[in-house]
């Protein structure tokens, strides 16, 4: 008996020592078109849970994972994927797609989120009296920066890739344009007087393109959160506690962050991978020779690749010894080979954590180059759209990736790139080198993630951090009104001597005639 009160003396001694972790209320939201942008944020959430918090979080896909203290509200948005497929592939110029697209992009951004505020199951979970503790949302849904006001609580941003002009914006992160390579141009350093000629350009149109941005997000903010009865756009977006960038500076040019801007990248790799299904599971196991892992993302249908494409690739794995899975949305392909698994759904990051996964044929998304590079994986990446030509580019100058254009797919130049990675150990030698350099960390992704969006509630949304130029327009940032006035004197100056020299001299000549 009395070694059980001393044992119930020590308990309630540690809980004065070591008092319990509070335990906050977390609402995400997250209505992007593209999955592997919820992926990230969904991550983070799932953790936070994990960790003792109460998560909310609304987005357009379900989540069939039970988590205690994680509540899933689904969406669902208007299908896209197939229209945009067809466009992808028919189109052989992927920066001049960017550029007509962007309407539609920034249109087909702003429906989900007009939506899902609209939804009687986000509107009950707004009024409910316990409140929220902090509001997570990801790059799309602008419009809700409203609910943090409503709810009186701080702005958390998720990105799911590198910063760029309208990310950078929420918090006044600088550009520096002189050795920031634009995400689009595909420029490398150091960067020629030629380069940074061009880098201008590419600055400048990610401005325009975030100016457009604005417009359409201000018009959805503005339809569920009046002018005159809460702040205006412009104020909530300057009220974002802090930004999550899904990047990491092995994978990028280093740059400069203010302290509201953090790196996480990998944010969404798990430390120790889930248990794969279990015919995947057998069909990677069971393969003498490795596996083969095909996926061209979320956004994107193979099964609306032309046909000669199809066929090209086919053919190149019918030769090969090694098995294929291969991420289709349909369990129909006309002549699958035998050594061809089809999943419309697949765990990409715990597959590529397999040991046996030789080779990642992928399109170029940031999240999975991340993930390719955590687990070792060399990669034939296809580009296809947006940074993903730029992202390949930057790979295989590292040397752990061969890129072929979607367009230049046949049966030659696919085997060619499929059995040079395989088959040349510089692939494989080079991902594992640099995925140490990723590894090395002071504490992974999602603890780093974890931590500064519990200092944002601890901090009552940590005003400390924000830098003061967020607040400032580009000319006053970039002081170029001093200099204006630093040129107007200077001109001032430069015409009092002017006039002055010439008043001497012509007191001169006069002085001379009378003479």
């Amino acid at each position: 008996m009395a070694k059980v009160d001393r044992v119930l003396i020590c308990m309630a001694l540690s809980l004065f020592v070591f008092p319990l972790a509070s335990s906050y209320r977390i609402l995400g939201i997250n209505t992007s078109p593209s999955r592997s942008h919820v992926i990230v944020q969904d991550a983070l959430m799932k953790e936070l849970a994990r960790r003792g918090h109460h998560v909310t979080m609304v987005s357009p896909y379900p989540e069939p994972e039970r988590i205690p203290n994680y509540r899933k509200i689904t969406i669902p948005i208007d299908p896209w994927a197939t229209d945009f497929t067809k466009i992808i592939f028919e189109n052989t110029n992927s920066r001049w797609l960017m550029i007509q697209m962007m309407p539609y992009m920034l249109r087909a951004s702003a429906v989900p989120v007009n939506k899902t505020l609209r939804s009687p199951e986000v509107q009950s979970v707004l009024k409910e009296p316990e409140g929220f503790d902090l509001l997570i949302t990801g790059i799309m849904t602008d419009a809700a920066f409203g609910v943090s006001h409503q709810l009186g609580c701080p702005t958390v941003v998720v990105c799911p890739n590198a910063a760029m002009a309208v990310v950078n914006d929420l918090v006044g992160n600088p550009t520096p344009i002189s050795t920031i390579p634009n995400m689009m141009l595909g420029l490398t350093h150091p960067m020629s007087f030629r380069d940074r000629l061009a880098n201008l350009g590419g600055f400048l149109f990610d401005e325009v393109f975030s100016f457009v941005w604005k417009y359409y997000q201000r018009q959805s903010y503005e339809e569920h959160f009046p002018p005159g009865r809460y702040p205006s756009y412009d104020t909530v977006r300057k009220n974002v506690s802090l930004v999550f960038l899904n990047h990491h500076f092995t994978k990028g040019s280093p740059r400069p962050y203010v302290p509201a801007m953090i790196e996480v990248g990998g944010l969404q790799i798990k430390d120790k991978p889930s248990p794969l299904p279990e015919d995947v599971r057998q069909w990677i196991e069971g393969a003498e020779e490795g596996v083969i892992f095909f996926s061209l993302g979320t956004n994107l249908f193979s099964s609306s690749m032309p046909p000669e494409m199809l066929s090209a690739i086919l053919q190149t794995f019918r030769t090969l010894k090694q098995r294929i899975i291969w991420k289709w949305d349909t369990q129909d392909m006309p002549n699958k080979p035998a050594n061809v698994m089809l999943k419309d759904w697949l765990p990409q990051d715990d597959i590529l954590a397999h040991p046996n996964v030789r080779l990642f044929i992928m399109h170029g998304g940031l999240g999975g180059i991340a993930e390719a590079l955590f687990h070792g994986v060399p990669l034939v990446g296809i580009p296809m759209f947006g940074d993903q030509p730029v992202n390949l580019a930057k790979v295989e100058k590292e040397g752990w990736a061969y890129v072929l254009k979607h367009t230049e797919v046949t049966v030659e130049t696919f085997s060619k790139a499929v059995n040079e990675v395989l088959h040349n150990p510089r692939y494989r030698d080079s991902v594992q080198r640099l995925s140490e350099l990723f590894r090395d960390r002071p504490q992974s992704a999602m603890d780093t993630a974890v931590y500064w969006t519990e200092y944002v509630i601890r901090h009552k949304g940590a005003p400390h951090l924000r830098y003061p130029g967020a607040d400032m327009n580009f000319f006053k940032r970039h002081s170029l009104d001093v200099l204006a006035l630093l040129a107007l004197v200077a001109i001032v100056i430069f015409k009092v001597f002017q006039f002055g020299f010439r008043l001497c001299c012509r007191r001169k000549v006069i002085k001379l005639k009378r003479q």
